[in-house]
């Protein structure tokens, strides 16, 4: 009679001293280089028009808490023929960021991918970015020649534990998908090479089921589908004579785990067995000599939720078996509730929600309201829950991911252990932790903005070694900023932790007086810019359309929106009056307060005239009656048409700005005329201090095709941070006007950047209804500074 050893195996103990192997400790080596990163995107809707906004949140994870390894976050938007169609580079700050996808108007109808990654995240394999698809209605696709539709199913096998041992009994899982990656439910038999049954299977939850076999050595099985084409068959994996059968059942306490072997191959004999979560050893159980089945339960109920992995070693730490077994303890979930205050499901009506959670909360959160007629399935088929605890491990496409944490009953409890059965794990493999943990990263954190260069006396290749400098910078949303550098004996500069918006001028200076010189700037390093190696998803994540009866309302929605942007009006002709260079190079470089009618302004971009000043002030000083340049050594300040003043204070200066930010004039001065585009000239200016009394200046710097090759070589153009918009409100009560427009937006709010830090918080939210809205779609999600996660998701009707 076989001998049994029941072995609890209690996860509370971690690895002890003494005990540790080659294994646990590479594990432990790899995720203090390496540890693992997780992220989440909460987008306002799953769906979108074809010239709207698609807006996120991006919340990062690691190690269940906050991430704060990483400092910039790429969010890319793709096509189904994989080619990028907009990147967004975010700084990261305290473990989130925002923001939008513009998507261009003349999109075609279909899926399209969002992925979203961090550089350091991707030293763990380019498979386990974030990956999101979202349906967009744009323009009919071109038409071509239909393809001839097979509708195929493909049938994959996994031997539980990863090994199909005669002799034993093994329960093997299978998972059934069509041509596109899509589940198929199917039932079958499984048969022996003389055609003979010896098992059936039916699916138990989204094409997955599992079957018990015990396998005979030498023969070859084969499952053959009920329904199917006449006599298609697809064949099992052959069973090995030698091996560990390894299963886990779940359990009321975690999980029921049984081991079988033989006693007569000692080199493949069971030793011991770790179990790890996110690359943290939670326990290393040795297990009987000589034994030739070992059951124990794994007592989960203290840990983190998460995917578990448990493998079974030789004594030489040669992996035998492999299980991955999903932990759902529900400590991650931060409870929400949402209370209506004012309900109006009237045209443009006001409505007034709160936002309740108990308890001390401090950490950010987002959230959207939307009419839930518009969405694509009736509950979302992820969360922040299903996304960071679920999807982010795995590989491979999974449907409806929400639902295997939507409940604790038993039969999605058993849906989700298939699913540890039949989706791999791979974040690393044991035999090749020795040579990870030896070879040095590929991918660093870029510590946000972080700028190289070589500087080099002016004309010349020689370094302009052990200096010091000045680099001043200027970008849209910040004000100046001046940071003192040194280069190295090669004329090298660096500058970190930059943190600007768009489009960036940085000025380097030297600035040693008397002896200062003429030089060149030449960048050597763009971290911003970089590209990286991602995997790119399979056919399912392009698979899948709306609702019925969903694209026509969308149809007409989109043709609306054309004609409203006259877009639609292709064979009509419009006579309008063409507008001058200089008034389309306002529109191009100008915006709020700045744009439209100025006292004087000066092209330079159109001007045919050649200006030889050595700087812009001196340029215009000759071009403005009126303008006086006045300096005081190295400082610059600029009046216009200023006589004797009695004031105490003297004469008022000009405010003057570059690219639309209050910048001191000394900057200014060192700028040439051939880097200037345009500039306009104020006598007041209400966007000034005061009014602007003294007068006002905008300046603008080239930029695109408008920049010529006389720029010199101190000036580095650099493209930081995405920009990121407000989401627009409309505000009926201050603007009455709008109260006569049509209103059919389909996201009626949007709020990425809510923070709190109080005890049992209460946040409202206003806003007005559409002209159609009937039914509003509630989304709060969000993450504390603990690592507990917020997912509320509510649709409120009549």
């Amino acid at each position: 009679m076989k001998r049994k050893l029941l072995l609890f195996v209690i996860f509370t103990a971690l690895l002890r001293n003494g005990n540790s192997q080659a294994p646990a400790d590479l594990l432990l080596q790899w995720y203090q280089r390496a540890p693992l990163e997780k992220i989440w995107l909460h987008f306002d809707r799953d769906n979108y028009l074809a010239g709207e906004t698609a807006w996120f949140k991006a919340y990062l994870y690691s190690d269940y808490q906050p991430d704060t390894i990483s400092s910039v976050l790429y969010v890319e938007l793709l096509n189904e023929s994989s080619v990028i169609l907009s990147r967004k580079v975010l700084p990261v700050m305290l473990a989130s960021t925002y923001g939008q996808f513009e998507l261009p108007d003349t999109l075609v109808t279909g899926m399209y991918l969002v992925r979203a990654y961090t550089p350091t995240m991707l030293n763990n394999g380019i498979d386990y970015v974030y990956k999101k698809k979202l349906f967009i209605f744009g323009k009919k696709p071109v038409k071509t020649e239909p393809a001839v539709t097979t509708h195929t199913i493909l049938l994959d096998f996994f031997p539980e534990g990863g090994n199909l041992v005669s002799g034993f009994t093994n329960t093997i899982a299978y998972k059934a998908t069509d041509e596109k990656g899509l589940p198929v439910n199917i039932s079958g038999t499984i048969n022996n090479s003389k055609g003979q049954e010896v098992a059936s299977f039916s699916s138990y939850h989204d094409g997955m089921g599992m079957f018990e076999l015990a396998p005979e050595a030498g023969e070859q099985y084969t499952a053959r589908l009920n329904d199917a084409v006449p006599g298609k068959t697809y064949p099992l994996p052959v069973a090995a004579e030698k091996g560990v059968v390894f299963s886990i059942i779940p359990h009321p306490q975690g999980g029921f785990f049984e081991i079988h072997q033989r006693t007569d191959n000692p080199s493949l004999r069971a030793a011991y067995m770790i179990g790890q979560m996110q690359h943290h050893v939670l326990f290393r159980q040795e297990l009987p000599a000589a034994k030739d089945e070992t059951q124990g339960v794994l007592n989960t109920e203290k840990l983190n939720s998460g995917i578990m992995q448990v493998t079974v070693f030789t004594r030489e730490g040669l992996p035998l078996a492999e299980r991955l077994f999903f932990v759902n303890n529900k400590e991650y979930i931060r409870a929400a509730e949402l209370r209506t205050d004012t309900l109006s499901f009237a045209e443009k009506g006001r409505n007034h929600f709160k936002i309740l959670i108990k308890d001390t909360v401090q950490g950010s959160l987002s959230v959207s309201i939307t009419d839930a007629d518009y969405a694509l399935s009736p509950q979302r088929p992820e969360n922040i829950f299903s996304g960071l605890l679920l999807t982010a491990d795995l590989r491979g496409y999974i449907h409806n991911p929400a639902w295997y944490l939507s409940s604790e009953d038993d039969s999605v409890k058993t849906a989700a252990d298939l699913l540890m059965m039949t989706h791999g794990w791979r974040r690393f493999r044991w035999e090749e932790l020795a040579n990870k943990v030896k070879q040095p990263l590929p991918f660093a954190d870029p510590s946000y903005i972080t700028v190289t260069g070589r500087i080099t006396l002016g004309g010349t290749n020689r370094g302009f070694s052990e200096k010091p400098l000045l680099a001043l910078i200027t970008a849209e949303g910040m004000r100046r900023n001046a940071q003192f550098i040194t280069t190295d004996k090669q004329g090298n500069f660096k500058l970190d932790s930059l943190l600007f918006f768009g489009d960036a001028r940085i000025f380097i200076l030297d600035i040693r007086g008397k002896k200062s010189q003429y030089i060149d700037v030449k960048m050597t390093s763009d971290t911003l810019g970089r590209t990286y190696p991602v995997a790119l998803p399979g056919p399912s994540f392009f698979a899948g359309a709306s609702l019925p009866g969903q694209q026509q309302k969308m149809a007409d929605d989109f043709d609306a929106i054309r004609k409203a942007n006259g877009l639609m009006l292709e064979e009509i002709t419009l006579k309008v009056k063409k507008k001058n260079p200089t008034d389309l190079l306002d529109e191009q470089y100008t915006r709020g307060a700045f744009s439209g009618t100025a006292e004087k302004t000066i092209d330079l971009v159109n001007s045919e005239e050649f200006a030889t000043e050595a700087n812009i002030f001196d340029y215009l000083q000759l071009r403005i009656p009126g303008l006086d340049v006045a300096t005081d050594g190295n400082e610059y300040k600029l009046y216009y048409r200023q006589g004797p003043t009695i004031s105490s204070l003297g004469p008022i200066p000009m405010t003057v700005y570059l690219n639309e930010i209050e910048t001191d004039a000394t900057v200014i001065a060192t700028l040439p005329p051939s880097e200037i585009a345009l500039v306009k000239l104020y006598s007041t200016f209400i966007g000034a201090t005061g009014g602007g009394a003294g007068g006002a200046m905008a300046i603008y710097t080239r930029k695109g095709a408008d920049i010529t090759s006389s720029s010199r070589g101190d000036l580095i153009t650099y493209q930081g941070f995405s920009v990121v918009k407000e989401f627009y409100v409309p505000d009926y009560k201050t603007d009455h006007s709008l109260l006569f427009k049509p209103d059919t937006r389909i996201t009626l709010d949007w709020r990425p950047n809510i923070f709190v830090n109080n005890v049992n918080p209460v946040i409202p939210v206003s806003f007005y209804n559409s002209d159609r809205t009937k039914r509003f779609r509630v989304v709060v999600e969000g993450m504390t500074t603990s690592g507990k996660l917020i997912s509320l998701e509510k649709i409120i009707s009549k």
